[in-house]
């Protein structure tokens, strides 16, 4: 079965010279979209989670390194390869802490593209499922990061982290979610993130910055997106409903 890319780059022709110029189908893998808008990109990679994403490091709105982050916070499990233009990788250190697999100098050089995704294939390898070594029952451990979960919520969670922290691989991680709850990871955290969110704002009187912080979110805007797209208002309409209607 051939590996998923998605490539995010504000810059069309870089994505059709990736494309047209590499023979994925023999390397293993497909290209599965071709993304120019990032806040678009962020939203297609959570939902879809391809196996690699290959990301410019500078576009307008959101630079790659803000977007790996943000798609890591909502639980995106993808393998992230950065596309850069320079040569001087003072964003180096960022990049390995977000678990950045490597990198892509333009212009593009195809030889190099397929040593590195040859390099990836191992890695992707490891991180298939394997249902049948799935025990009949984790119930305690999967209990275990549910409250990890919960009580760290303040927090930056990815997958890898919670793999890390439990000694379990990211994929057995993600079929506990979808046997015990049928859902996935990104999709409980975030509903998580968001039923803490209501409770502070229908309980508390603290700021939509403050509560966007308490869970978890990296700023106030990607909050207020988040929260809109689950309740279809606004965090500050909410608590002004909400209370309107309990007075």
């Amino acid at each position: 079965m051939a590996h998923s890319i998605v490539i995010i780059d504000d810059e069309p022709w870089i994505a059709i010279d990736l494309k047209e110029n590499i023979n994925w189908k023999d390397l293993g893998y497909k290209i599965l979209n071709a993304l120019y808008d990032p806040s678009m990109a962020l939203k297609y990679i959570c939902e879809e989670n391809p196996d690699v994403v290959i990301v410019d490091i500078q576009m307008p709105s959101m630079d790659g390194l803000t977007l790996i982050q943000k798609a890591q916070e909502n639980g995106c499990t993808s393998l992230f390869v950065i596309l850069t233009a320079y040569k001087d990788f003072s964003f180096a250190q960022n990049a390995l802490r977000l678990n950045v697999k490597d990198y892509i100098v333009k212009p593009i050089d195809p030889q190099e593209i397929i040593r590195l995704f040859s390099r990836l294939k191992p890695l992707l390898a490891a991180e298939e499922p394997q249902e049948e070594e799935l025990p009949p029952s984790e119930t305690g451990k999967f209990h275990e990061i549910l409250n990890y979960l919960d009580e760290h919520l303040d927090q930056k969670l990815t997958l890898q982290q919670i793999s890390d922290t439990f000694f379990l691989n990211r994929n057995y991680i993600c079929n506990l979610f979808r046997r015990e709850l049928d859902c996935t990871f990104s999709h409980y955290l975030t509903e998580l993130r968001i039923k803490k969110a209501r409770a502070f704002l229908l309980h508390t009187n603290l700021t939509i910055t403050e509560i966007s912080a308490r869970c978890g979110f990296s700023d106030e805007f990607y909050f207020n997106k988040v929260f809109k797209k689950s309740e279809g208002i606004s965090p500050g309409l909410y608590r002004q409903l909400k209370k309107t209607g309990d007075s």
